[in-house]
């Protein structure tokens, strides 16, 4: 009996509290081909179909676990179609499995991929293979040979770099003052996080800085530490956790305020 792996796979879906079933068939394909592998639910709410909000999460979590780790992303508005299915190798030992759509471009640069292959070999699926659930049937099996430590080679073809899909999150700089973006996540308690790199810019404790909306509405708030340095209700800028500007409102919901989600386009004015 082959020897078994300890390595971990980490999920991302888009399935939601209804789709906790397709969850569960997933870790069970896993499980069977290695018992020991230790499954970690990264995120299941991801806002349906959403691409952007995909990556966000994961190229913000991925560095925070043990290298070998195997991400899954399930988050395939196309299955079923001919888009392909990679699975890739990062030069620093992480992998991930998910559709070709437009996801992996946002989280991983090329020139952080070693390896980059098409996943066609059908010895390694779970049978029958449903068109419809290509996650179970295809990424978990695959991610799960991974993880017990088959070469990602085995699982298929070399795949050209400059044909992976890529997602454009717009992202321009105006003026030394002003950068248009793109909303990449909002989370539970409204607070907007932007695309824009907090090393990127140059922000004083306490300044003005303004949004505009696409209505033309624009908004203005102060440039904070943390949440109490403003007041409650009102309008502020800080640096979230994950090293992107953030718009929030203390001890409210900036995003319902505003009417934004996660792929809206703003214009910042620093």
């Amino acid at each position: 009996m082959a020897k078994m792996h300890k390595r971990i796979i980490g999920l991302i879906t888009d399935f939601g509290a209804k789709g906790q079933h397709y969850i569960s068939s997933i870790k069970g394909v896993i499980l069977k081909i290695n018992p020991e592998i230790n499954i970690i639910d990264i995120a299941h709410n991801i806002t349906p179909f959403s691409i952007i909000e995909a990556a966000y999460i994961i190229k913000t979590i991925y560095k925070h676990y043990p290298k070998e780790t195997v991400f899954i992303i399930v988050v395939d508005p196309g299955v079923g179609s001919s888009r392909e299915i990679l699975g890739i190798e990062t030069i620093d030992d992480y992998y991930f499995v998910g559709p070709n759509n437009g996801i992996f471009l946002n989280v991983l640069p090329i020139t952080q991929i070693s390896k980059c292959i098409d996943i066609t070999n059908a010895e390694y699926f779970n049978n029958p293979v449903s068109n419809l659930f290509h996650g179970r049937d295809i990424m978990a099996p695959v991610g799960a040979y991974i993880a017990n430590g088959v070469d990602i080679s085995t699982f298929g073809i070399d795949f050209d770099l400059n044909k992976i899909a890529q997602h454009p999150i717009e992202y321009k700089k105006i003026s030394d003052k002003e950068i248009r973006c793109t909303i990449q996540y909002i989370d539970n308690f409204g607070n907007i996080t932007t695309n824009i790199e907090a090393t990127s810019i140059s922000l004083e404790e306490s300044v003005i800085i303004k949004i505009k909306l696409k209505n033309k509405t624009e908004i203005s708030g102060k440039f904070v530490n943390f949440f109490e340095e403003g007041s409650d209700n009102t309008f502020l800028f800080l640096v979230g956790s994950s090293g992107y500007l953030e718009i929030s409102k203390n001890q409210g919901n900036a995003a319902s305020d505003l009417s934004l989600k996660v792929g809206d386009v703003i214009t910042v004015e620093l």
